[in-house]
């Protein structure tokens, strides 16, 4: 390292104390956090300040600060793994780990699969301030406390910003459940991942991220029953398989998923992404949620929900256009599907009975 612009060049934008003592003394290293002009996410890490880190950089400085690197020799390293054998499912022992891997949560953030409960208007969950890594050897867990000016209010009480926290787990982790990023960073594939949150997300989150995951083609479903096979019988399995039942990748998005998980056991006819076509046969609308047999359609709204003049017009239009063909359509807020789930369903499924008598009357 020569100069002070060349730090982070190569890493996102994230570097090491260690990298920056070399250039200028530790005070002002420590003036410079102190200013705002650098951030230090982590004990020894740095970055630049006034800006939020994006997924990939929350990542690397969780590596960095748990003793990992990421100016590693590619090769050498992806021969390594090669050359791994693979027990068989169910077999006693795992392949040696590998390095600092960046897993749950955090490798869920660098895969861009949805977390509901990183910030929920809602419920008011913030688990945004979680961070994993896998480490080979037993580290201690990060706590960092929040500034105390930050936090949220709930109605008029003013509440504290948990710390932020930097989980160090040490996984058993079979050769093919890691690989490497193109910044140079070990991360569990997105199946292995998407297994290990079922340890630390409720079921609604994680049926959350394996929609999206489906949807966009990320992930197999026979890659995933592969998984739940694979780890047959250890602790995390059951909530995974629980949630590989009721996952279905045409939700568009989690509102969706919410949605369909409150009232699908209720209204067993609701199906995700269903067409209504009008009198030529053409493709009137395409809604969230529809019971065919009923002609019920439910709408669902994300946490920042589409308001304004606009969308609302245009949902006033498609829902006349719709009940021209008989259909009835219900709406779902994020609220709705976070913190009134009773209502919800109450409401649906009074409307569902409702139509399903007017379809029976001659």
């Amino acid at each position: 390292m020569t100069s002070l612009s060349e730090l982070g060049h190569t890493s996102l934008g994230v570097w090491t104390r260690s990298h920056a003592i070399p250039l200028l003394s530790r005070g002002r290293v420590d003036r410079l956090v102190a200013q705002g002009t650098w951030q230090s996410p982590w004990p020894g890490v740095l970055a630049d300040g006034g800006t939020d880190l994006d997924p990939d950089q929350r990542a690397l400085a969780a590596v960095l600060a748990s003793g990992g690197t990421v100016d590693v020799d590619q090769e050498q390293d992806d021969q390594e793994y090669d050359d791994a054998s693979l027990p068989e499912t169910g077999a006693a022992g795992a392949p040696r780990p590998v390095r600092v891997v960046v897993c749950l949560r955090t490798a869920a953030r660098v895969h861009r699969l949805p977390l509901i409960d990183d910030d929920d208007p809602a419920t008011g969950a913030d688990e945004h301030r979680l961070d994993h890594v896998h480490v080979p050897s037993h580290l201690r867990d990060l706590v960092v406390a929040a500034p105390p000016d930050t936090g949220r209010l709930v109605g008029n009480r003013f509440v504290p910003a948990p710390p932020r926290e930097l989980h160090r787990h040490q996984l058993a982790l079979y050769a093919d459940e890691v690989e490497r990023t193109a910044w140079g960073l070990w991360v569990t594939t997105r199946a292995r991942t998407l297994y290990d949150c079922a340890g630390v997300l409720t079921h609604e989150a994680l049926v959350c991220a394996i929609d999206a995951a489906l949807h966009r083609h990320l992930v197999t479903s026979s890659a995933l029953v592969a998984m739940a096979e694979r780890h047959h019988g250890e602790q995390g399995a059951p909530a995974f398989r629980a949630a590989l039942d009721v996952a279905d990748g045409r939700a568009e998005s989690v509102a969706e998923t919410l949605a369909r998980l409150v009232l699908q056991p209720a209204l067993p006819g609701l199906e995700p992404q269903v067409k209504i076509y009008d009198d030529r046969g053409d493709i009137l609308a395409r809604v969230d949620l529809g019971d065919r047999a009923a002609k019920l359609a439910v709408e669902t709204d994300g946490k920042r929900a589409h308001a304004g003049e606009r969308m609302v017009a245009k949902d006033n239009r498609r829902d006349c256009g719709t009940r021209g063909q008989g259909w009835w359509t219900e709406r779902a807020t994020w609220w709705d599907c976070r913190r009134g789930q009773a209502a919800l369903r109450q409401r649906v499924v009074g409307e569902h009975r409702r139509l399903m008598a007017r379809t029976a009357r001659p």
